[in-house]
């Protein structure tokens, strides 16, 4: 029994602050990936630096829903790579389309397997469906499999710096996601970021720590085609390249950042679209931590940091959720006191702007340590704080809705995938 109100009152106090408390362990725990990401890694750039004679076999595979308007220049542009011909393929999924999107991946060189079931209209239906069909046929010959978005572009050399790579030993793999239209608005500027960030603070930290990747971010990844040659690719989730990763991690497969390996991907401008991707990215995140999380959390017990670190990149957005619930809680708490002053309340409000500017100092970092034009970016860099917290937002609405569907992206542009650059 609680003698008073008071009592209660520093229940939830408590509660508060371990709540608050977890929230500044994940804040730590980011400084030191963004901090352990500042330095290159030399180990992985030197295999990347290393001439071999190619030899793994690569199949490029595309999976596309009414793209005719990028399809082509993506499969002339794959046709062209710095690497022998004999060696890779491509292959295009022309997945419920109801444009030229077969018709012009075939008249550019590419193999187009046409899929039609409404009911299933996601990547990771259409993964499936492809490889059930091509693993014993058409792939049985070929040794790695490459994912590429239909907006991509490709530098010549990803394949040649892939393959020293699989050479190496590695059986997942993670190209340098750069991005053919950061200056086209604000909206596109900070979406290229978040991939620089996730590049150099996610991949790049965790390969000089040892451990995998969490995500293989959707496109530009290669795997073993051995990892699923017998089981085949079974994804439930609207986030297939998160969950496949967890799979991977799974089953003692770590993923790695290849550095040199670039691709070009082009960034959503439209504030709706971007906000319906991110949700639909949100809720595939939810999604594979209710199927994945407790066995990671299980063995994670087992004090395996690798598969720990894993479980944390899931369960964020809960402990994101826990922690903005407990933070107002707190700010009333304080505000019903008698003892309370509106400087303190000043005090709170000077962490967000402090934030941001730390942020902002960090992206123009990140900028300058990529070789790329800060007048390009800056856009970008004032607009990313502000929709990293709507991006925020909306992983916690993800918690409580899932009625999403795919949603068509506008592709296109002319780009120019040099001018990024200083």
């Amino acid at each position: 029994m609680f003698d008073s109100w008071r009592d209660y009152l520093e229940i939830i106090r408590w509660i508060c602050s371990t709540a608050m408390g977890l929230m500044m362990l994940t804040f730590f725990y980011d400084v030191f990936l963004i901090i352990c990401g500042i330095p290159e890694n030399r180990q992985l750039d030197n295999i990347s630096a290393t001439y071999l004679p190619p030899k793994t076999r690569f199949a490029i595979l595309i999976s596309a829903r009414d793209e005719e308007s990028v399809i082509g220049r993506l499969v002339d542009n794959l046709q062209n790579l710095d690497y022998p011909k004999d060696l890779y393929q491509v292959f295009v999924i022309a997945d419920n389309c109801q444009d030229r999107t077969a018709a012009l991946a075939r008249a550019a060189g590419a193999q187009v397997y046409e899929r039609h079931d409404p009911s299933k209209a996601t990547k990771g239906y259409a993964l499936s469906w492809f490889f059930q069909r091509s693993l014993p046929g058409p792939l049985k010959n070929f040794d790695h499999c490459v994912i590429f978005d239909a907006d991509n572009l490709v530098d010549p050399d990803f394949l040649k710096i892939m393959d020293r790579h699989v050479q190496a030993g590695s059986r997942l793999l993670v190209g340098f996601r750069d991005s053919s239209n950061p200056g086209a608005n604000a909206i596109a500027g900070a979406n290229a970021l978040f991939w620089y960030f996730q590049s150099r603070f996610m991949h790049q930290a965790r390969g000089r720590l040892g451990l995998s990747l969490t995500s293989v971010s959707g496109t530009g990844f290669s795997f073993d085609l051995d990892l699923i040659r017998d089981r085949g690719w079974h994804t439930q989730t609207l986030t297939e390249d998160v969950e496949f990763t967890m799979q991977m991690i799974l089953q003692g497969v770590q993923g790695v950042y290849v550095r040199q390996a670039v691709f070009y991907d082009e960034q959503v401008t439209d504030f709706k679209q971007m906000m319906r991707q991110r949700l639909r990215w949100s809720v595939g995140t939810v999604q594979t931590l209710r199927l994945y999380g407790p066995a990671l959390w299980r063995r994670a017990l087992k004090m395996d940091w690798h598969l720990l670190d894993s479980f944390w990149f899931l369960a964020r957005i809960p402990v994101m959720l826990v922690a903005t619930i407990f933070y107002v809680i707190v700010l009333l708490i304080r505000l019903t006191d008698p003892s309370f002053v509106p400087r303190m309340l000043a005090f709170d409000l000077l962490g967000p702007i402090l934030g941001y500017l730390a942020t902002v100092a960090l992206l123009a970092y990140l900028v300058k340590s990529e070789k790329r034009s800060l007048k390009t970016f800056s856009a970008g860099i004032l607009a990313f704080p502000i929709l990293g917290m709507l991006w925020g937002g909306i992983q916690v609405a993800a918690l409580f809705y899932n009625n999403v569907s795919w949603q068509p992206i506008y592709h296109g542009q002319e780009v120019e995938v040099s001018s990024n650059f200083d």
